[in-house]
């Protein structure tokens, strides 16, 4: 009998430790954490040791295995080791990556199932296994409702045949002008409801994961100090919103007098693992200033219809959305109006990773992007200095054909709600199961 590792949290440690136990049932589970008590191979111990060895000694030899570059990019990527003094980030990586490697040599793990990489942990765990020749399964939701995904860092990793029904069925689902995905936020009483409760749990992360870490002797705990870190950075003492453009018809009286060509450029969740790790293009991760940079750069060309992500409404810099309205060629529009209904009425869609660009390229809009997202072959995209004056001739089913064949049935619970005494939540990992056994046997015949 072989060993599966598992990289879990708090939050998700049944889920995934069910789903494990459904998709491998003659193995043996172990879980690998950076919170206490969910740790089962020695992984938080090691590394604490190995900072405190690192501090004395400075002795970063033993992390071999990566070159400095891709400890840079290890580091930049990290929604937590980018904003920490550069020196002491690389100690923790070191760290992570010894305290790593012997977990990897004392398991000889078959498998590591796990989120998609979002960490520093989990990029660490998901490259030192690809150098073992472990298989790394990296899982994700998707915003067509009834699939995921496996993904190590947003690429394609799969190539799954599709029935033509199949693909019949979601273009219906996705051209419809109403579609959003189940965990979107739905109407404009949801979105500011949420919008203040992300406001005012904010206030009192900073000093709460303050104290509980040190509660927990875990004070380098990666969740902990990245909590505390964001939290400070968006901390306002109101609620940080906009009441601009919060229609179709005003929208377009705008830009229907305006010379310049119209860019609808949806905002998305930052910081967040589908621009940190997804993104070919690092100039994005920083995000909020990438915005400002790109609209004050072609302000003479482009006017941009900027919309904010439903769910991160407010959970932006305190001055982020200011500096957006200093710009004269941006408008600003509240985050209950349609995507569809600006879609139609913009000339193109600019996006680093974000699903719009896919909804876009399905309505037969030029989308600009140079991060090459996922969702469709790269000579899809435009640059911001292409010329707009032709819409592609899109065949939607030809683009979800390609869409489904990198996605899998089933619903992946990714926001810690997953829980094994629902009936439907237990079905979905019996799904999720079924597909990850699916792949890998295919994978083992190709072999």
């Amino acid at each position: 009998m072989g060993n599966i590792l598992v990289y879990v949290r708090p939050w998700n440690s049944n889920q995934l430790l069910d789903l494990a136990q459904l998709t491998w049932p003659n193995y043996n589970i172990l879980r690998i954490s950076e919170h206490k008590g969910f740790d089962d191979v020695g992984y938080i111990k090691e590394y604490y040791e190995n900072i405190d060895r690192i501090d004395r000694t400075c002795d970063f030899e033993r992390s071999a295995p990566f070159k400095d570059v891709e400890i840079d990019d290890i580091i930049i990527r990290c929604r937590l080791l980018r904003a920490l003094d550069f020196e002491f980030a690389k100690r923790l990586v070191h760290s992570a990556i010894q305290a790593i490697e012997r977990v990897l040599e004392n398991v000889q793990p078959k498998y590591i199932l796990s989120v998609t990489v979002d960490s520093y942990i989990i990029d660490l765990l998901a490259r030192l296994a690809k150098k073992r020749a472990i298989k790394f399964i990296g899982l994700v939701p998707t915003f067509v409702d009834g699939y995921f995904r496996i993904t190590e860092r947003g690429e394609k990793a799969i190539n799954r045949k599709v029935d033509p029904q199949e693909v019949e069925a979601v273009v219906s689902m996705l051209t419809k002008q109403e579609y959003k995905p189940q965990w979107l936020a739905a109407n404009r009483k949801v979105i500011k409801k949420k919008a203040i409760r992300l406001w005012a749990r904010n206030l009192i992360k900073p000093a709460w994961f303050f104290f509980y870490s040190r509660l927990k002797r875990d004070p380098l705990n990666a969740h902990y100090m990245t909590t505390d870190i964001v939290s400070r950075k968006y901390l306002s003492l109101f609620p940080k919103l906009y009441n601009e453009f919060d229609n179709i018809d005003s929208v377009f009286s705008v830009i229907s007098e305006d010379s310049r060509r119209s860019i609808f450029l949806p905002l998305q969740m930052s910081p967040e693992a589908t621009i940190d790790y997804w993104s070919s293009d690092k100039s994005w991760i920083d995000y909020e200033n990438k915005i400002i940079s790109v609209v004050k750069e072609y302000s003479d060309r482009y006017i941009f219809i900027v919309k904010e992500h439903p769910n991160v409404y407010g959970f932006r810099a305190p001055d982020f959305y200011g500096r957006l309205l200093e710009n004269k060629n941006v408008i600003l529009v509240n985050p209950e109006v349609s995507s569809n209904g600006l879609l139609e009425i913009c000339d193109s869609v600019l996006v680093c990773t974000g699903t719009v660009g896919f909804e876009a390229l399905l309505r037969g809009k030029p989308v600009m992007s140079t991060s090459e997202p996922f969702y469709a072959p790269i000579e899809e995209f435009l640059d911001l200095d292409d010329d707009l004056i032709q819409s592609p001739e899109n065949d939607p089913r030809r683009l979800v054909e390609y869409l489904l064949s990198g996605f899998s049935p089933g619903v992946f619970i990714n926001d810690g709600s997953w829980n094994n005494n629902a009936h439907s939540d237990a079905r979905f990992n019996k799904l999720v199961s079924h597909s990850i056994t699916g792949i890998l046997s295919d994978c083992e015949n190709e072999a």
